[in-house]
């Protein structure tokens, strides 16, 4: 066996050592839900390394736990879950890591969705009335407002994890909100805004008054990006088969009028199917938005008795390459639902 010469040796391990040294070591994230990975990403940046667990083809209500993810989740310094019981099937991967840093009540595990504003919690919860969720209904990411509270606990828990880091953190969490805030509001108007644009718009828009004090400060004509492309949806009446765009909906001005689902998570009975016909025609909806991973057997019966034009859509990141940032997600949803409504 041939030796290497000593100054080749010493050049091979001061490499190393400086690529060690130049390479700080990343926090490792594991999420369940891929909207979680690209946000913990825009956050993070080159100081963490992301993987999520669920399909984003998949209803993220019904994931099997598998021994790789079990594996997947031994060797991380963070877990990320949505909450408000739509991943339950988390704490499965949780106990079965054997990974003491990620448990509940740990630095290591983050429920996402902490002070999101939740809709529809239940008065009386029992199982005869579905698949109910006792936390209010879990699909809040399809709010891009919510998305920026989303951003805001991961970067906090990052910089929990490596305070010394922080700075970068914080950096990065500002950086996504503005370009949130520009794609939610356009850059025009959030420059005639001025400081803190970000915060007073979604304030106003949250309140409902947002057009009324654009219209008091002679600001109308300076609104662009979602909210301006929504204005055309305004009042639209829209079915759809699961409780999947309660947040959208609310944020964009769209008037939800009802699912197919009689009761969440259960198949529409004839009965109940044939109501949502005559209610198509009663109230001229005309278009019904169908989750990519539900079957679209109701759907089409119904729009093949009605006007109705039944829509395919993706709700996670990375659904389709069409959607691969979440930016992409509610372009995505906004210009395939005008189209259909059209």
């Amino acid at each position: 066996m041939k030796l290497l010469p000593m100054k080749t040796f010493f050049w091979i391990l001061t490499f190393i050592f400086l690529s060690t040294v130049s390479s700080p070591a990343k926090i490792k994230v594991l999420t369940t839900l891929n909207y979680l990975r690209y946000i913990t990403e825009q956050v993070g940046g080159d100081m963490v390394e992301v993987t999520a667990l669920a399909n984003p083809k998949q209803d993220p209500h019904y994931v099997t736990p598998t021994p790789r993810m079990n594996q997947l989740a031994n060797n991380v310094d963070l877990f990320i879950e949505n909450g408000l019981n739509l991943d339950i099937w988390a704490k499965n991967v949780i106990d079965a890591s054997g990974n003491p840093k990620i448990q509940p009540g740990n630095p290591g595990h983050l429920v996402a969705t902490i002070n999101v504003p939740v809709k529809e919690l239940p008065t009386e919860v029992s199982r005869a009335w579905g698949d109910i969720h006792p936390q209010g209904n879990p699909h809040v990411w399809v709010d891009p407002l919510n998305i920026k509270i989303i951003a805001e606990n991961i970067a906090g828990r990052l910089s929990k994890l490596d305070p010394a880091k922080s700075e970068y953190f914080k950096e990065h969490l500002d950086g996504f909100k503005y370009r949130t805030d520009e794609a939610m509001f356009g850059e025009e108007l959030l420059k005639a805004v001025g400081k803190k644009a970000g915060d007073i718009l979604a304030r106003k828009s949250k309140n409902g008054d947002l057009a009324s004090w654009l219209k008091s400060k002679k600001l109308e004509s300076k609104l662009g990006g979602w909210m301006k492309k929504a204005e055309r949806l305004n009042g639209a009446k829209i079915m759809s088969y699961h409780k999947t765009y309660v947040y959208f909906a609310d944020r964009f001005g769209i008037q939800l009028v009802g699912e197919l689902e009689e009761k969440p998570g259960i198949p529409p009975p004839p009965k109940h199917r044939d109501d949502v016909v005559e209610q198509i025609k009663r109230e001229t909806i005309r278009v019904i938005l169908n989750d990519n991973f539900y079957s679209t057997e109701a759907a089409d019966y119904i729009a093949s008795k009605t006007s109705a034009k039944v829509l395919i859509t993706y709700i996670d990141v990375g659904a389709s390459p069409e959607v691969d940032t979440y930016e992409k997600l509610i372009s995505y949803l906004l210009e395939k639902i005008l189209v259909a409504a059209s």
